[in-house]
């Protein structure tokens, strides 16, 4: 049974008339990531001077500290396309070969070195134009597109808001005092925004939803089960985070217990996602100093030792990733391309045949 019947959907709706940014605004909305990156670097630098930040990463064990680190990302980069494969397969059916997911991958992780927003658009842009060009598909265009990948932000960040909360609860009282409480409003508020745009969310028997766009498809068709799904996909990285993390950061004379990276990492990477920064730096050391500087004051690497460790995980996390996609970028390129061939299936890989199976039909019930 069509759980989702009745009105025809529409593209959300815009300004009929945008109002365009004089030259002036537009310089300086491009400038506000090159200064808060500054801000925050200056900030974090008054605090520990730069001379130190550099002693310790000339006393750093590199081979030990890359031997950590190298796998994590080896890992999250096959889960997350995994994942992406999976979602994909869930709203924009038939499901994509692995490879052809890797090449979409390869964009957004090259965009993702300069933000998460950016990182996001390269996505879009890939996926709807693989979808709406080469693959001739109506029923996923850009919009459609647009709300699976605001599916799979909302996803993540429940993820890691419940991990938080889990691993602020495991360590009791060495987590900051405020975390357990953030991260059950931070749940509570995700899980009733899913069930309002899914339409299901009822308040003295009026039952609420959101305008029947095609930007919020993927969520009208995303039942709990898509959810649990996302979530059990991306347990595993973080946990093998936690755990890289913690050999990772004895390369720099700095020992945390893996159940508080457990609890922190989760915040440091949600702070590492905001888009106020180039290339996300700043906002993650931040919140590496914030959660852990007393746990590191009293390591043999010390503050400038967390910090630095700060800078050079982040930085190797972004560029490992994209140079393990990397080798897919000519894929990517070539599907970018005005008339590319349709996107491979695994039935067309496991046939050996250019003919793409026949389109199913999209259905909206679990």
């Amino acid at each position: 049974m069509n759980p989702d019947p009745a009105p025809a959907e529409v593209s959300a709706t815009e300004p009929t008339a945008r109002r365009k940014r004089s030259p002036a605004a537009r310089a300086l909305f491009a400038a506000l990531p090159f200064v808060g990156t500054a801000v925050i670097l200056a900030l974090l630098l008054r605090r520990v001077s730069p001379q130190q930040v550099l002693e310790a990463f000339a006393d750093a064990d590199l081979p030990r500290f890359l031997a950590a680190l190298l796998p994590v990302s080896a890992l999250y980069v096959a889960f997350d396309a995994g994942l992406l494969r999976a979602v994909l397969g869930w709203f924009h059916p038939p499901r994509l070969a692995f490879r052809e997911i890797l090449s979409i991958r390869s964009v957004d992780y090259l965009a993702s070195l300069w933000n998460g927003r950016a990182s996001q658009a390269a996505l879009l842009g890939v996926l709807g134009r693989r979808f709406t060009v080469a693959g001739g598909r109506s029923d996923s265009g850009y919009w459609e597109c647009a709300g699976t990948i605001l599916f799979l932000d909302l996803g993540h960040r429940l993820h890691l808001l419940l991990w938080a909360g889990a691993g602020a609860f495991a360590v009791g009282s060495a987590a900051p005092e405020q975390l357990p409480a953030v991260a059950a409003i931070g749940v509570g508020g995700l899980c009733l925004l899913a069930v309002f745009l899914r339409g299901r969310l009822r308040v003295g028997g009026a039952g609420l939803g959101p305008p029947r766009w095609r930007l919020l498809r993927s969520f009208r068709n995303a039942g709990a089960r898509r959810y649990l799904a996302v979530l059990a996909w991306k347990a595993p990285p973080l946990l093998t985070a936690a755990v890289g993390h913690h050999f990772a950061l004895q390369a720099f004379g700095v020992e945390i217990p893996v159940a508080a990276l457990l609890a922190t990492l989760p915040i440091i990477f949600l702070a590492g996602a905001l888009p106020i920064t180039v290339g996300r730096i700043g906002t993650s050391q931040a919140a590496w100093v914030y959660f852990h500087a007393a746990t590191a004051a009293a390591s043999p690497g010390g503050e400038p030792g967390l910090l630095a460790y700060s800078f050079a995980a982040h930085l190797t996390f972004l560029l490992a990733n994209a140079a393990l996609a990397a080798p897919f970028l000519p894929s990517a390129w070539r599907s970018l391309r005005l008339g590319a061939d349709p996107p491979a299936t695994d039935t067309e890989i496991g046939n050996h045949t250019d003919r793409r199976p026949p389109r199913r039909e999209f259905r909206t019930g679990q």
